[in-house]
């Protein structure tokens, strides 16, 4: 379902409750009192108001909030649909570095996020703003969120939102292209989530497990 059919859908489904007939009585006679002029503005800043209420309570369902995540930014990560997606992913690279956690913030500038439950990473390497760490198939990594997405995400099949940690779940194989460089790889389904000026790119785990991964950074 669509955006038009989100907007058609919920103005199908909105019930007004009956107003009292003495109320409706004073309203009209008051604006029987009111200058065309002054009637026509009321008008057009009830509608925007209204307009904004509805945005905004359309924003809080998830296909919407995965429509929007499409047009926009998720943090570091911008979105790219359309498109032919990959039919698989390669194993998920391993972090290869031998930093600690300390190590790794001096380096990138920041205090990397240890998800709860996890324990200590196997591997953890750095560069400036950016941290990634592993543990065994799972791949976490941290980068702060700056003006240029870091991440190019691009022909995937579908964008699911996760209410618990305000991310989007990217269901299917699909290329990650690092901006900078111009570095492209397949990558498997991910989760990507921002907290706190920080995104986090998780990938290695089904939809639940990254889930739970993801609840614990918070």
């Amino acid at each position: 379902m669509n955006l038009d059919d989100e907007l058609r859908a919920l103005g199908r489904s909105v019930e007004v409750p009956p107003v009292d007939s003495e109320l409706t009585a004073a309203v009209l006679a008051r604006v029987a009192d009111i200058p065309v002029r002054r009637r026509s503005r009321d008008r057009w800043r009830a509608f925007v108001a209204g307009l904004c209420v509805l945005l905004a309570g359309l924003a809080l369902t998830p296909p919407v909030r995965a429509a929007v995540a499409e047009w926009l930014r998720i943090g570091g990560v911008q979105a790219v649909p359309g498109g032919t997606a990959p039919q698989s992913a390669p194993p998920v690279p391993t972090v290869s570095g031998a930093l600690s956690l300390e190590q790794a913030a001096q380096v990138a500038g920041f205090t990397p996020v240890l998800p709860k439950g996890l324990g200590a990473p196997d591997a953890v390497d750095a560069s400036k703003d950016f941290v990634a760490m592993s543990w065994g198939s799972l791949r976490l990594e941290q980068f702060r969120t700056g003006i240029s997405p870091m991440y190019l995400k691009q022909h995937y099949k579908s964008l699911d939102y996760i209410q618990q940690v305000n991310g989007y779940w990217f269901s299917t194989p699909h290329e990650l292209v690092l901006v900078n460089e111009q570095v492209v790889r397949i990558a498997g389904p991910t989760l990507v989530w921002e907290l706190n000026g920080t995104t986090f790119r998780l990938e290695g785990a089904d939809k639940h497990r990254a889930t739970q991964v993801a609840v614990g950074t918070f």
